[in-house]
């Protein structure tokens, strides 16, 4: 089967099968805990994002150009909240890295005159055994 196509199906697959959150959920320190904020404006550059829609967004993250070795799993979500929220999770396990396992990025996004822009970005990462925290959280691994 064609790469490109499996790439598109499993971003739509994970686009259909996202999950809801609670509405609480959307900018509550709880939803952030966990997480290390990160520069919104760097994080676009180095992933040439130019979209600001949700789902061109994950199209965008889902679609990179980035190392596969040792790839266990690549999953994106797309989730709204309310109609004027969104929140984008994309997760990567199995880095070819001898300290990260996996990284995962949380994207907010909020709609405002009906153009979406991004209100926060976190990253949470999971180290390799006997590298730091085994569970995602923030901080470095070692």
């Amino acid at each position: 089967m064609n790469k490109s196509i499996v790439k598109r199906s499993l971003f739509f697959l994970a686009v259909f099968a996202c999950i809801q959150i609670p509405i609480a959920a959307m900018g509550q320190p709880a939803a952030r805990s966990n997480y290390e904020e990160i520069n919104a404006k760097q994080f676009l550059v180095d992933r040439k994002i130019t979209v600001s829609n949700p789902k061109d967004i994950a199209a965008k993250l889902f679609s990179s150009d980035r190392e596969s070795e040792g790839r266990k799993s690549d999953q994106i979500a797309v989730e709204y909240p309310t109609g004027e929220t969104a929140v984008i999770v994309h997760t990567v396990v199995g880095l070819a890295d001898d300290s990260v396992a996996g990284m995962r990025d949380r994207i907010e996004l909020r709609l405002r005159q009906n153009k979406w822009e991004i209100v926060w970005i976190g990253r949470q990462s999971k180290c390799q055994p006997n590298r730091g925290h085994r569970d995602w959280a923030s901080g470095l691994c070692r």
